[in-house]
């Protein structure tokens, strides 16, 4: 990796810190309405920031800041759902619990299991994660941006096996990790459909639950995935959840390299959940833009540098 691009990330990931503080205060005037939350990560490792892809060094959480959260949570009293527990809450069939969270996981990278399942045990805390079915027992470098090889490992099914066997829990994460709203109506069946199956022929459970790849969703994917079966569908969309929200269209609060300890705290107390503006068609719109420029960048480095 050129120091050119360890810089951008470095910058990249100040001014995402820079602009969370300073966007924290616009919370303080917001109404904060009761309702489930959903922390989402994707992974949790001691990697060395350089080591990394440009994309694993923003969305990894450092292992002792993981600790630090968890241990908080504990501290405050809150506790982990699992999904049945969720879903109940947001029909209404249970009243619903504030210090209640639900904590999942996308991709499936191995480092759910090897670094963040032993501090969620230490806390008596549960997890869901969400693999992608294709994905697994292999790794990422196949994506954009990708990790070198054995930094960016997804769990195989020993793994998930072990992971279930600890008490957490699976759901999908679509066949392929598509962008959903662009496929057809028989490729997006596939996709939900398939991936449910599999999980469930692999594992007898993971059919309940599906995390949108890239929070991907618009009316007709969320339809689709209900038809296919699933109880829960989870978004990328800032926010907490009410009894009565759409079950096929949940919020959840993504958790970072960015955020310190100061804006987790925030986060769990409600003050960005009004960032659930950037799930607009016109935000998705322009942020896929620059992804697709970056990747074509980092497409062309890497054939210059062979």
């Amino acid at each position: 990796m050129t120091a050119q691009a360890l810089l951008v990330s470095r910058a990249r990931i100040a001014l995402k810190v820079g602009l969370k503080h300073l966007l924290a205060p616009v919370g303080l005037v917001l109404r904060h309405p009761p309702g489930l939350r959903v922390l989402f990560y994707h992974r949790v490792n001691r990697h060395p920031f350089r080591a990394l892809g440009l994309v694993s060094r923003e969305i990894s959480v450092p292992t002792p800041a993981f600790e630090r959260q968890m241990a908080w949570l504990a501290r405050k009293g809150w506790r982990s759902l699992k999904l049945a527990e969720a879903e109940a809450m947001l029909r209404g069939d249970a009243p619903l619990d504030r210090k209640a969270v639900l904590i999942t996981f996308d991709d499936g990278y191995a480092d759910n299991l090897t670094e963040a399942a032993p501090i969620l045990a230490r806390h008596g805390f549960t997890a869901v994660v969400f693999p992608v079915l294709d994905m697994i027992g292999a790794d990422n470098r196949r994506w954009p941006m990708a990790d070198p090889e054995g930094l960016g490992d997804f769990m195989d099914e020993s793994q998930l096996r072990d992971w279930l066997a600890r008490g957490h829990e699976i759901g999908s994460h679509s066949c392929t990790h598509p962008m959903l709203t662009d496929l057809d109506d028989g490729a997006l069946t596939r996709e939900l459909h398939e991936s449910r199956q599999g999980l469930e022929a692999r594992f007898g459970t993971g059919g309940d639950a599906i995390a949108y790849p890239g929070g991907d969703v618009d009316g007709r994917v969320a339809a689709a995935a209900a038809r296919s079966g699933y109880a829960l569908g989870f978004t990328t969309r800032s926010g907490r959840n009410p009894p009565g929200a759409p079950l096929n269209s949940l919020c959840r609060t993504e958790v970072s390299v960015s955020d310190t300890d100061l804006i987790f705290r925030l986060k769990l107390a409600g003050m960005f959940d009004w960032l659930g503006v950037r799930d607009t068609p016109i935000y998705r719109r322009l942020m896929r833009i620059g992804h697709d420029a970056a990747s074509a960048l980092a497409g062309q480095r890497r054939a210059t540098q062979r």
